[in-house]
């Protein structure tokens, strides 16, 4: 048990290493997107075991992804920042009305982090077009409520826990996120492969 612990441990700081180095190869604008698919294809091929983590495997995989993977991360994120642009602008004001607006720019937000973590998951697993792994994404957010509700929270108890111990954003944090995000969506991802596979038949 401790030796897995350890190893498990190495993986964690291993993924999160090689996020920042190839982040920063990118000049971060450039390189965010596909550092973090690099990270999820890598968790998931190593199972958990961190020799199956290389820096070949990280740069042939970085370097796969690049177009399609910061084009992707930057249509997620770049929507989500313009919902929190107009949730910034919007609390300023009051009124029932626009606590309502509030409410839907939050929930809006939301979905589309989350559609962006099923993006990161599903790229490692399915070569499917954009367009199909975009409509995956949102489809699989409404799949099952639980498994959105895990998500939030295990990101949000990420980010205290690394908030507090500041030096795991280099080490563990973003590597930590793509695990859970593995974890945490492991039944819609099952009930997606057994649809495919009734569909292929």
């Amino acid at each position: 048990m401790i030796d897995k612990g350890f190893k498990g441990v190495w993986l964690i700081v291993k993924l999160n290493l090689l996020f920042v180095l190839f982040t920063l190869c990118g000049l971060v604008v450039f390189g965010i997107g596909a550092a973090l698919q690099m990270t999820s294809d890598l968790f998931q091929e190593s199972e958990l075991d961190y020799r199956k983590v290389t820096f070949q495997k990280a740069w042939l995989s970085f370097k796969t992804n690049f177009l399609r993977s910061n084009g992707l991360f930057w249509l997620y994120n770049g929507v989500a920042l313009l919902l929190g642009y107009n949730l910034y602008l919007s609390v300023q004001l009051t009124g029932i009305v626009w606590i309502i607006i509030n409410f839907i720019l939050i929930a809006a937000t939301l979905f589309i982090f989350i559609a962006y973590q099923y993006v990161l998951v599903y790229t490692t697993n399915y070569d499917i077009p954009v367009s199909q792994l975009i409509k995956l994404s949102f489809i699989s957010i409404f799949l099952s409520f639980g498994s959105f509700l895990k998500l939030i929270f295990g990101f949000v108890v990420i980010m205290i826990i690394s908030w507090l111990m500041k030096g795991l954003f280099l080490f563990a944090t973003v590597s930590l996120m793509i695990a859970w995000d593995n974890i945490a969506t492991k039944q819609n991802r099952d009930f997606v492969d057994k649809r495919l596979t009734v569909d292929e038949e």
